[in-house]
């Protein structure tokens, strides 16, 4: 097919226009990430809720374990990179009888996807064992309430 100059123009400035269009969307802010960020930024007590059954993993796309977890964020941090991050840390013992402490960080992308990384620290070692990353879809995996 022989296109004149006049159609390859217009040919070109078409699929200009929906390459700028495509990269200004993935540029985006979720509304589900604006709507948390101003929650956290107007200091309203943010909550989050999770069931990691209805998210993946980030290495196999599988579903996550059944367990589900709350917290309430009690500090963050907002870089363009990461979005908004939060973690938690709390002592407990493990299944084999072992002082740990356990470090869960969040990190909740401007697509508004929610990254959770959990690892394990046993008491009087310096081996953080990682024990899983999921990435949670919001609202089904991941939930904000305030």
């Amino acid at each position: 097919m022989k296109l004149s100059g006049r159609a390859l123009l217009i040919l070109l400035s078409v699929l200009s226009a929906t390459t700028v269009r495509t990269v200004a969307r993935a540029d985006e802010t979720s509304p589900k990430y604006a709507e948390v960020l101003n929650a956290l930024q107007t200091g309203r007590s943010v909550k989050l809720i999770l069931d990691l059954n209805r998210c993946t993993t980030a290495e196999g796309g599988k579903p996550g374990p059944a367990t589900q977890a709350g917290l309430v964020i009690n500090a963050f941090r907002v870089t363009a990179q990461n979005g908004i991050s939060f973690a938690n840390a709390h002592q407990t013992v493990d299944s084999s009888g072992h002082a740990v402490t356990e470090y869960i960080r969040h990190s909740l992308s401007r697509e508004g996807k929610l990254t959770v990384r959990a690892s394990k620290l046993v008491v009087g070692t310096s081996e953080l064992v990682n024990q899983g990353e999921f990435i949670c879809e919001l609202p089904d995996g991941a939930k904000f309430i305030w």
